[in-house]
């Protein structure tokens, strides 16, 4: 197909499809003649690649690029290749120095992995998230946060599980890590939904709360 074609099928403007590949984003087409190169399905499918990691992942050009670039590196295996997509997505929370609290909590973190035998790189994005969310609580006066997060890596880890069977059935790389990203942004706030509906419903129950009616108010 022509870049119009290409921009039709792929819902992307021509000027931005151009942009990617004066970024080195999307492979050059083959040359048709001197004004004009085809394009296939390989170039589909990185712009959709590429289009879910910004609009999706909030992803910056030099982040995308970094992601590419790892895709296409073979001596990282599949897992690297992946993990470095889930990397590059925010909320990418930097360590303070020279923080008491914040060291503690996040030796605590290290600590449940290692107990719960999870194959987690120290430098993970995820560990330093998850340190500023419980360093907060417990300056707010609240001391479980790692009780509550035991008994969330319980319940996480089988729908991981379930998702990832999900992403290694995507053989194509560029749409495992298309998966990856998809799964990993899109579905954090239809986990926090279905929590905020269960506390609604928890809260009902304890305090005896009659069902609502459609016919209420009728």
């Amino acid at each position: 197909m022509r870049l119009s074609e290409l921009s039709t099928e792929s819902g992307v403007p021509i000027a931005t499809i151009k942009f990617y590949l004066r970024e080195g984003l999307l492979e050059p087409g083959t040359p048709i003649n001197a004004r004009q190169s085809a394009y296939d399905d390989s170039h589909l499918r990185r712009l959709r690649l590429v289009r879910a990691m910004q609009q999706i992942g909030g992803m910056s050009i030099d982040q995308v690029r970094n992601v590419l670039f790892a895709a296409g590196e073979s001596t990282l295996s599949r897992h690297e290749r992946l993990g470095v997509a889930q990397y590059m997505l925010p909320p990418l929370v930097e360590a303070p120095a020279g923080d008491p609290l914040w060291d503690e909590v996040h030796g605590e973190v290290l600590a449940l992995m290692t107990e719960l035998g999870w194959l987690i790189n120290d430098f993970s994005p995820s560990l330093n998230a998850l340190t500023r969310s419980i360093v907060a609580l417990r300056r707010l006066g609240y001391r479980d946060g790692i009780e509550h997060l035991r008994r969330y890596a319980a319940a996480m880890h089988p729908l991981a599980e379930g998702e990832y069977r999900f992403i290694d059935g995507h053989r194509d790389l560029d749409e495992a890590i298309e998966a990856t990203v998809a799964y990993t942004v899109l579905y954090e706030p239809i986990l926090l939904a279905v929590r905020r509906l269960a506390h609604e419903d928890v809260s009902a129950r304890l305090h005896g709360r009659r069902p609502i009616s459609p016919l209420d108010g009728v």
